[in-house]
C-alpha cells in the first residue's frame, strides 16, 4: 500500500514538473503536445508543466556496438565469417530521435546490410589481404548512417575467418 502511495507522490511531483537538465554528453528534443519544437542543447532548460512539453534526451558521445557473429558468401563462392565493431556518434539529434525508433537497432541494421553487400562483392583473396577494405566498410555504412542523423566512425573486424557451410554438410 506504501509503495503505491509512494508512486502516485511521485507521478504528481512530475505531472508539474517545468524543468528538465541536459547534461554534457547528451542532447535532446524538445516536444509541445507531440510536435517538435526545439533542440535541447546542454544545461537547463523551461518546461510547461501538466505533459504539455516533453522532453526526449539520448547520449551524443561515441558509442561502440558489436554486431555479433555473421556470415556471408564472397564472390568466389567461400563462406566468410566474421564479428564486426562499429563506432558512431549522433550528429542530428532530430533526426535520431523523431525519425528512428532505435539508434541502436539502426546502425545495426544499416552496417549488417552494407558490410555483407561490400564483402559478398569481394573473393575471399580480396578480403584476406585487402588494405582498404576497413575503409570501404566505414564508407559504405557511414553513407547508410546519415539518414538517420548517426555518423559512423568507423568500422572494425574482430574477427574473420572462413566458415564451413553447414547446408552442403548435410546433403
Amino acid at each position: 500500500m506504501l509503495d503505491r502511495l509512494v508512486d502516485l507522490l511521485v507521478q504528481c511531483i512530475r505531472l508539474f514538473q517545468f524543468w528538465v537538465v541536459v547534461p554534457e554528453y547528451e542532447r535532446g528534443v524538445l516536444l509541445r503536445l507531440g510536435r517538435f519544437v526545439k533542440v535541447l542543447d546542454p544545461g537547463l532548460h523551461w518546461l510547461l508543466p501538466m505533459g504539455i512539453d516533453e522532453a526526449m534526451k539520448e547520449g551524443s558521445v561515441p558509442t561502440t556496438h558489436s554486431l555479433g557473429d555473421e556470415a556471408t558468401v564472397t564472390k568466389d563462392g567461400k563462406t566468410a565469417a566474421f564479428h564486426a565493431i562499429v563506432t558512431y556518434q549522433i550528429r542530428d539529434i532530430r533526426k535520431a530521435m523523431l525519425d528512428v525508433l532505435d539508434t541502436d537497432h539502426a546502425v545495426r541494421d544499416a552496417c549488417a546490410g552494407e558490410i555483407g553487400k561490400v564483402m559478398r562483392e569481394r573473393t575471399w583473396d580480396e578480403l584476406r589481404h585487402s588494405e582498404g577494405l576497413l575503409d570501404d566498410l566505414t564508407a559504405a555504412c557511414r553513407k547508410r548512417g546519415f539518414r538517420y542523423g548517426i555518423e559512423i566512425m568507423s568500422v572494425q573486424l574482430a574477427s574473420l575467418a572462413l566458415a564451413k557451410n553447414i547446408r552442403l554438410m548435410q546433403k
